[in-house]
């Protein structure tokens, strides 16, 4: 007489429990979670666009720093504050320019970052070479402000600008060329708008550093152009503005 088996209810679980994970899974042994959860390569962006945020928020509010006051002379009459006051108007129009200027950048990095999905090693590195020298921009106007009649402040303050410019065109060149880290809506049309926006916005510093050749305060005056620049109507084949607008819809 053979030995009964064990009762069908008493069967250790781990077999059963193995067969019924192999039925959970899809046939042709598939992994069962989303295939954009699987393969999607790189980083969350959401970190370097706050790091981004912070760097330009403090940059911004650095520069007033450079408005300063004598308040040493006593001063009694209004005539003579606002005679004080007329005295730097340089130094205000220096950090006028160079907080719109930055704020321009600002915007343009905001609207890239409309079209990057995820990140990856090599974008943070552009990104943190854009942050880099946005946090000099302080220093060069510093300088600006201190040496008004001199050409190497200009320079300093205008390469800053051009380097400025060509962080933010390898940033639109790298996404670009990496389909797995933008979204669909980054069209080589709206890459193009882009990049010949950025090319305008580094025409100006360029042509500021010609001009101090001849005249400082003229050349302090040329980056008005950067703010028509940015305002200026649409360039032919740009079509940023309604690709961003279907990505917020």
């Amino acid at each position: 007489m053979s030995a009964a088996g064990p009762p069908q209810g008493d069967r250790p679980l781990g077999g059963a429990a193995r067969s019924a994970g192999r039925g959970d899974q899809p046939s042709g042994g598939e992994d069962p979670r989303p295939t954009e959860d699987v393969a999607a390569p790189g980083m969350a962006k959401g970190r370097i666009e706050a790091l981004t945020d912070g760097i330009m928020a403090v940059a911004m509010t650095i520069l007033v720093l450079d408005l300063k006051f004598d308040g040493t002379e006593a001063i009694s009459a209004d005539d003579h504050l606002v005679r004080h006051l007329l005295e730097i108007e340089r130094t205000f129009t220096v950090y006028l320019v160079s907080f719109v200027v930055l704020g321009m950048y600002w915007i343009a990095h905001h609207l890239q970052f409309h079209y990057v999905r995820r990140i990856d090693r090599g974008l943070m590195w552009i990104n943190l070479a854009f942050m880099l020298l946005v946090t000099v921009v302080p220093f060069t106007t510093s300088v600006m402000i201190d040496y008004e009649n001199l050409l190497v402040p200009v320079v300093m303050y205008g390469a800053n600008q051009l380097l400025l410019s060509a962080m933010l065109l390898a940033n639109i060149n790298y996404i670009g060329r990496r389909p797995a880290l933008c979204e669909p809506a980054l069209t080589p049309q709206v890459a193009g708008a882009i990049r010949r926006r950025l090319l305008l916005f580094s025409a100006v510093p360029a042509l500021s550093m010609v001009v101090a050749l001849f005249s400082t305060r003229a050349a302090l005056y040329l980056y008005v152009l950067m703010a028509v620049v940015h305002f200026f109507p649409r360039l032919p084949g740009a079509t940023t503005r309604d690709a961003a607008d279907r990505m917020e819809r």
